[in-house]
């Protein structure tokens, strides 16, 4: 399970994990259990931001006590829902590598495919639609990384299904990013540009993808252009091969499932 620590959430070098700051004295000196079942009626009440005050302070303060796990969970789903996504990951990484045999890592994974994907939705529009593309895909490269994690270590989770179709949605919005880069080359007539772009990014990454199949005219261009007959040719070929080919539609999946935490 070492592997997972490694690529399961991201990199937040440059990103600081945000402590509970003049909270009550009460929440401050109160037990363990006060604290945690507070936590709870928070939870239960959808007031996330008041549960993640009384989870904050029992994590720092009981660590390593009877409701720390449940506690970090807990709290990795509150930061979840009440879009504190950096907190979210920071809290879903420290799980990994406090727990990394623990019971519960498929929904940390899931919890964290999700918050990347949250993230890339916050930078760019629905693909589908207008879209605001694809300057910036690391965070769904990431929640790519995250579910492909899950599926591959935990593939009778109740939540790798979900993962899998994510995946399938991501996969093709990355395609796309690729693509128009392509088609950004291609109308500047920078064919040698628009040949790696397409061979060495989106057929190699994304061959299974509506637009690797879409960009095949732009690369039998790039290679007419540069006098590579044959090259072309084949790509002629390919495409005369597959007019009948089709791509199911994807239907972008919920964008933020009400998933709880497990319970010990």
């Amino acid at each position: 399970m070492n592997k997972i620590k490694v690529i399961a959430v991201t990199t937040l070098s440059a990103l600081v994990l945000a402590g509970c700051s003049g909270t009550p004295e009460q929440v401050e000196q109160a037990p363990v259990q006060a604290l945690y079942q507070q936590a709870q009626e928070y939870l239960q009440n959808e007031n996330y931001r008041e549960a993640i005050r009384y989870l904050e302070a029992t994590d720092s303060r009981f660590p390593y006590g009877e409701y720390a796990q449940q506690a970090d969970l807990n709290l990795i789903y509150a930061y979840y829902r009440n879009e504190d996504y950096v907190n979210t990951l920071s809290t879903a990484d420290r799980y990994l590598q406090k727990y990394p045999q623990g019971p519960y890592l498929d929904y940390v994974l899931y919890l964290a495919g999700l918050t990347n994907m949250a993230l890339g939705d916050n930078l760019f529009q629905d693909f589908f639609g207008v879209d605001r593309a694809s300057r910036e895909t690391k965070p769904r490269e990431d929640a790519y990384h995250n579910f492909e994690t899950l599926a591959r270590y935990f593939p009778n989770s109740e939540y790798t299904k979900d993962a899998v179709q994510r995946m399938q949605y991501i996969r093709e919005s990355l395609a796309k990013h690729q693509y128009e880069i392509a088609e950004f080359y291609q109308k500047r007539n920078a064919y040698v540009a628009v040949v790696n772009r397409i061979q060495d990014n989106l057929l190699r990454l994304y061959p299974e993808t509506s637009y690797a199949y879409k960009a095949l005219p732009l690369l039998q261009q790039a290679y007419a252009e540069l006098h590579l007959d044959k090259q072309a040719d084949e790509i002629g070929k390919v495409l005369a091969n597959s007019k009948e080919k089709t791509f199911p539609a994807l239907v972008k999946p919920e964008s933020a499932p009400d998933v709880k935490p497990p319970l010990k």
